[in-house]
């Protein structure tokens, strides 16, 4: 019997070191976008108006370190965090292959980096490996390339950053700055023109802001709260509250703007924050004003605890008092990926 066991045993170490020694013996290039030599900035103060609210510029909530097509040879990398990224790797899923392959490694990317590259299959080996790390021959596109409609990237990585940014995948939200004041009027609540600043600061508020409304202790605390609706008497049933909170994580566009008179505007698309919101959002709960504008966004007017809170028995319930509590929650566990000790520019913040 004793002899059996210990064969048994050999007999699965053998196995087992197999099946590591089956993996293909690829190397993965590794770029480095951490210097003026290897990258350039985005929201950079004197950035032209028109570059930072672009189109080009606006990029998914879930994929803030973006690959993105140029051509059919060359794609840019950026990363739309104020913090930098190291030891990432970019995956891509190209039509024909069934599991999405690591394209290649990051060392290291700085907050608001971004840099045209060649594809890797294009000057080097075409050798790869897929996500079940098999491999992959990409030389059929080593002079054609590969159409733009027929690529998609993400990223992943192990450091507690990246872990902390894949809590976002939940979200479908794309995320544009926009100049909301064109004409510079001062007559009404959007500032005359957006900054670089307000930007880089705005694009911290959104990832932080999108994990607590991604995280399951909000989910689950927001479905056991009174909510009570438009009309503002009848209280929002179970399945109610799982349809909001599946608008808020299934909204697609949001088109953020720096307000003024009023600490924020929101509806639709749009999603606008005072001064003091960009500012304080990275040391304290800013829960009251951006979950009333969220709430705005799906529909909810001020009647509805989406957005005001309501008071019952001296409690004050709703959307805005969850979020808050949640926000705390993230300040006192350091489970936000953007804080003032990572924040690349710390006159933004001051």
């Amino acid at each position: 019997m004793k002899v059996l066991f210990r064969t048994l045993v050999c007999s699965f170490l053998i196995l087992s070191c197999s099946d590591k020694e089956t993996i293909p013996n690829v190397d993965l290039k590794s770029y480095s976008f951490d210097s003026e030599t290897n990258s350039n900035l985005m929201f950079q103060d004197g950035e032209e108006m028109s570059t930072m609210t672009s189109e080009w510029r606006a990029y998914e909530i879930s994929k803030v370190i973006r690959v993105k097509p140029i051509d059919n040879k060359t794609i840019e990398v950026a990363n739309f965090a104020p913090i930098d990224f190291e030891d990432v790797t970019i995956t891509a899923s190209i039509k024909g292959f069934t599991k999405p392959i690591k394209l290649f490694k990051i060392a290291k990317i700085r907050a608001h980096g971004k840099q045209e590259i060649k594809y890797p299959f294009v000057d080097n080996s075409s050798l790869f490996l897929n996500t079940s790390n098999q491999e992959v021959d990409l030389s059929t596109f080593k002079e054609s390339g590969i159409a733009p409609e027929d690529i998609t990237f993400d990223f992943k990585g192990d450091s507690k950053v990246v872990q902390q940014l894949k809590g976002l995948t939940k979200l479908k939200w794309v995320i544009k700055y926009h100049d909301f004041d064109p004409e510079n009027n001062p007559d009404n609540n959007w500032a005359e023109d957006i900054t670089a600043k307000d930007i880089r600061r705005f694009s911290g508020l959104v990832i932080n802001m999108g994990l607590v409304f991604a995280s399951n202790d909000f989910k689950n605390e927001f479905i056991n709260e009174n909510i009570i609706g438009n009309d503002g008497t009848t209280s929002l049933t179970k399945s109610e509250k799982e349809a909001a909170y599946n608008l808020i994580i299934n909204k697609t566009r949001y088109n953020c703007g720096k307000v003024v008179n009023v600490s924020g505007l929101g509806g639709g698309s749009t999603l606008g924050f005072a001064e003091h919101v960009l500012r304080d959002y990275i040391r304290k709960e800013t829960g009251f004003i951006t979950a009333h504008e969220i709430g705005h966004t799906i529909g909810y007017n001020h009647s509805s605890n989406m957005t005001y809170p309501h008071e019952v028995d001296g409690v004050s319930i709703g959307i805005s008092p969850v979020t808050t509590r949640i926000m705390n929650q993230f300040f006192e566990n350091g489970s936000y990926p953007v804080t003032p000790e990572n924040y690349y520019l710390s006159s933004d913040i001051e």
